[in-house]
């Protein structure tokens, strides 16, 4: 039996899987897969997100500025092709989200949503606590990292993959409502999500990413083997995981549906 990766074993564990669930499938993402979902709430979520995606900016280039690239060429260091392997896979996040604040925009405009959105729990726009909380753990990795300090690159990634996965399984979950036979033009969000979002999310190509990013994290805690101990590793990533999915189950905003309705 071959050995587990880090991933595999972080999903396997029964607390994080459960959280997993928890994060991925809120009555959002169903109710957004079946064109059910108000203007309203996905204005609520989008603004929220966009100030997600701009401080995930700034999260990338923490992440970069952690790579170590080689001083030396050597054809044969695994350990260096790994470095320059993470810095292009960094360097598709960063095109990724550039897109993204811009596709937001566009999609705002076209279907008439609020990008300053307030919700129901908030007075003025900005990030709401649940946002702040993804803001402030990205924005632990923007320092400049010096010799001992608390946010390795390791966490990082580990952070990283953790967010994309739970986007990509949770827009995953929503398609499974959606049918090709229902009209875009009678969903009440005018048919933002069905027709641009859930497609843009569960594309071929952002699995793809997302599957590189995975192993990236899983090739990165194996060459680092040696260096430091596998199980204090795991119970580090397993930790930021269990942080991550807590954030993004709340990130989703209430609905009717959670009342019962």
């Amino acid at each position: 039996m071959s050995k587990q990766s880090l991933t595999e074993s972080l999903l396997a564990d029964s607390q994080i899987a459960d959280l997993y669930q928890q994060a991925t499938r809120s009555s959002f993402l169903r109710l957004g897969g079946q064109g059910r979902l108000p203007r309203e709430t996905l204005s609520e979520w989008l603004s929220q997100d966009r100030l997600y995606a701009q401080a995930y900016v700034r999260f990338i280039g923490g992440l970069v500025s952690r790579v170590k690239l080689p001083v030396d060429v050597d054809a044969n260091d695994t350990s260096a092709a790994l470095q320059w392997r993470i810095l292009t896979m960094l360097e598709a996040c960063l095109a990724g989200i550039m897109r993204e604040l811009r596709f937001f925009e566009e999609a705002a405009t076209r279907y008439g949503l609020d990008l300053m959105a307030v919700g129901s729990n908030q007075r003025t726009f900005g990030p709401n606590e649940i946002t702040r909380g993804y803001i402030d753990l990205f924005d632990s990795f923007t320092t400049q990292p010096r010799e001992g300090s608390p946010r390795a690159l390791f966490d990082g990634l580990v952070v990283l993959w953790a967010t994309e996965k739970a986007y990509l399984t949770a827009w995953s979950y929503a398609t499974q409502f959606s049918s090709r036979s229902m009209d875009f033009e009678k969903d009440l969000d005018g048919g933002a999500l069905r027709r641009e979002f859930i497609p843009n999310w569960t594309s071929q190509d952002f699995q793809e990413f997302v599957n590189e990013i995975q192993d990236c994290v899983d090739a990165y805690a194996e060459n680092q083997t040696g260096e430091d101990n596998t199980d204090a590793r795991l119970v580090t990533a397993a930790a930021i995981v269990k942080t991550v999915f807590i954030l993004e189950k709340e990130f989703w905003p209430a609905t009717a549906a959670d009342g019962g309705v």
